[in-house]
C-alpha cells in the first residue's frame, strides 16, 4: 500500500463538526437528535448534500445506516472512498477541541 502526505485541515474538520453540532443544539451546550424527528432528518439531508456535492452516492440500509461511495475506475475493486455518518446523539454530548484533535490524527 502506498503512503501519501494527504493532511487533514483542521479548520475544515472542526468547521464541519459545528455544523453538525448546531443541529439538535441544546441549551447546556449538547446536542440531541433523535431518530425519525426534524432534527435527525436535517442532519441526514446535510450529509446526503455533501457527499452528493463531492460525486459520492449515497446508500440507506433497512435500519437507517447511511453509506457514502465514490466508485473507482475499476469497478470490480473495492472503493477508495466510504463515508458514514450516525446521527443519534447522547444527551449530553459536547464537541471538544480534544476530541477534534484526536479525531484528526
Amino acid at each position: 500500500m502506498t503512503q501519501t502526505n494527504q493532511r487533514i485541515d483542521g479548520k475544515r474538520l472542526w468547521d464541519s463538526l459545528m455544523g453538525y453540532a448546531g443541529i439538535g443544539a441544546t441549551a447546556k451546550g449538547g446536542v440531541r437528535r433523535l431518530t425519525l424527528t426534524n432534527v435527525d432528518k436535517r442532519a441526514r439531508d446535510r450529509f446526503r448534500s455533501e457527499c452528493e456535492a463531492m460525486g459520492l452516492t449515497v446508500r440507506v440500509d433497512a435500519i437507517g445506516n447511511m453509506f457514502a461511495r465514490r466508485p473507482g475506475r475499476d469497478p470490480s475493486r473495492a472503493p477508495v472512498l466510504r463515508r458514514g455518518r450516525r446521527f443519534c446523539s447522547a444527551a449530553t454530548w459536547t464537541a471538544s477541541p480534544a476530541a477534534v484533535s484526536s479525531m484528526a490524527r
